[in-house]
């Protein structure tokens, strides 16, 4: 068998060998240029492929480049205005730093606008300047007396009742006071209930307009709310005598909504849960009205944190944005009711509202760290909050989540301005081209190279920024809104971890034809003549014309 075997290999060898010297030449020509053309397809092959690196690499950076362009709109920021006194209550005696008399004394302002372009300014009054004395000592003050309103000599910062009311009909430019605003001269006993608008004690509120222009302004008491209309950008007062809302329970820090005609969303923060509603639970309850404000639905619980709500203004979406809970860590989530609120109460129902959807977590409790929510017609709605991992003066994060779908698919991301320090209060608007800006009042820890952290000297400023259809992981560029600081760290502040200066909010707006951002913000300065280890605080406007 091995014979035999070995016999066939041998005539296999024969077959292929070739001893005709011709033959044999072209045999080695044919095998070399067949080595060649590999050769040669394998240099194509190494040279498309570094090719194709260098040209991924160039395209990623002009795409890159190509969204700084597209997306990242740049403002350049006009002149800030300080909110007016009416002439006739200006007091140089009453304690305001000299060359300032003549601006309003407030904090936390709300901030709207129109169709027009018409723009709507309240702020929260000081209720520890209203006199040197106060009708609840001891929360206010250690003397007790009454509170003044533009009564020179009396040392009172207020003009009215109400808390304060400022109108613009020039995008901003200039700046007076709603109509039926009026000085109330003399003590809080003079006070004419039945005239309605400025006469109604108030102490801070928030606004919103509706399809038709319509301006509703809630005015809390504390113990229940007044409400206001008016139409023809603030220039023709609609009610006549006070209007109770007649809540369940006491109110504070009140969020107000509007849409199409006359559909009202009030979100009050009550902190406990009223009597007649004893089966349910939270610090914020949802009223509903379909009239203009002349009546509410009652007892519907909105379970959570911090809250704030915004509504499409002709469409017929709601969101509300929260903290899950009153907690440590936890999460961020958004109602949504895509029948303008309707259905809820007094019956145990949600009627359209959804259950909430989680946009993204939290990893601290940031004092009074509001999440925000904004929409627009075209289904676009965006949440930004602060985060403070660390604690009230440890590094704080960002984060920005956003739907094209009206709170369908979200997407999230971390939008922290700084290396480390305090980004706080973030507020949205968002144009109907989906441009979206965020502002904040931000303290860079690194400010003039230091490492200090959270220290005496350091100085808060008004941020903001804005991006053209943001997406997942886009980066945001921020800049000063207001090249004055806005307060700055005292030893007090640091020795007690006091981050509380500027208060709790502050509110933007983007113009109707998405050209411009408004932003009404507070400004500290000066000893308060009434508290210790306070400021004067004056509220202001700066608009910001966008580069596109």
């Amino acid at each position: 068998m091995a014979d035999a075997y070995e016999a066939e290999m041998a005539a296999a060898v024969d077959a292929v060998m070739v001893d005709d010297p011709v033959q044999l030449a072209d045999e080695r020509r044919d095998m070399l240029d067949f080595n060649m053309a590999l050769a040669s397809i394998a240099i194509i092959i190494a040279l498309a492929t570094a090719l194709s690196v260098i040209l991924d690499a160039e395209i990623a950076e002009a795409f890159a480049d190509r969204n700084d362009a597209d997306q990242v709109v740049a403002i350049s920021w006009q002149e800030p205005a300080y909110m007016p006194r009416h002439e006739e209550c200006i007091d140089a005696g009453n304690g305001q730093e000299a060359g300032y008399e003549g601006y309003g004394i407030g904090y936390e302002p709300s901030l709207s606008i129109d169709s027009k372009g018409n723009l709507f300014v309240t702020a929260h009054k000081d209720l520890r300047w209203g006199g040197d004395g106060s009708p609840l000592p001891p929360p206010l003050g250690d003397d007790p007396g009454l509170w003044y309103a533009c009564s020179e000599g009396d040392e009172t910062s207020w003009d009215y009742w109400a808390s304060w009311f400022w109108i613009s009909n020039d995008g901003g430019t200039t700046w007076g006071h709603g109509d039926g605003f009026d000085p109330t001269p003399g003590n809080m006993l003079m006070a004419n209930y039945l005239a309605g608008g400025s006469e109604c004690l108030g102490d801070e509120g928030d606004i919103s307009v509706d399809a038709n222009d319509k301006v509703y302004y809630l005015d809390t008491t504390l113990e229940d709310n007044w409400w206001h209309i008016f139409s023809d950008g603030g220039n023709s007062y609609q009610m006549g005598s006070c209007q109770r809302m007649n809540t369940m329970a006491a109110d504070d820090r009140p969020w107000v909504a509007a849409q199409g005609d006359g559909i009202i969303h009030y979100l009050g923060n009550s902190g406990t849960s009223p009597p007649e509603c004893s089966g349910d639970s939270g610090r914020y309850w949802y009223y509903h009205s379909e009239n203009g404000g002349n009546s509410f639905s009652q007892c519907y619980s909105m379970p959570g944190g911090w809250s704030t709500i915004a509504s499409q203004r002709d469409g017929p979406y709601v969101f509300v944005v929260q903290e899950d809970a009153d907690s440590a860590t936890g999460t961020v989530h958004v109602r949504i009711s895509d029948d303008y609120g309707r259905g809820t109460g007094p019956g145990p129902s949600d009627g359209s509202w959804q259950t909430p959807v989680i946009v993204g977590e939290r990893m601290g409790n940031c004092p009074e760290g509001y999440p925000v929510v904004n929409t627009n017609e075209g289904g676009t709605v965006a949440v930004t909050w602060a985060d403070c991992p660390g604690g009230d003066v440890g590094a704080w994060n960002m984060y920005f989540a956003i739907s094209y779908d009206n709170g369908s698919i979200w997407e999230s991301w971390n939008v922290t301005p700084f290396d480390s320090g305090i980004n706080m209060y973030p507020f949205i608007s968002i144009s109907e081209s989906d441009l979206v800006s965020i502002a904040f009042y931000g303290l860079d820890y690194g400010q003039g190279g230091a490492e200090d952290g959270y220290v005496s000297g350091k100085e808060w400023y008004l941020y903001a920024g804005a991006l053209q259809s943001p997406h997942e992981n886009d980066t945001w560029e921020f800049s000063i809104a207001d090249p004055t600081p806005l307060h700055t760290v005292t030893d007090y502040e640091q020795s007690n971890s006091d981050v509380h200066a500027l208060h709790d909010f502050f509110e933007t707006v983007l113009s109707p034809d998405g050209t411009w951002l408004g932003i009404a913000y507070q400004q500290n300065l000066a000893q308060h003549p009434f508290e210790n280890n306070e400021e004067q605080r004056y509220i202001k406007f700066v608009r910001g014309n966008l580069m596109l």
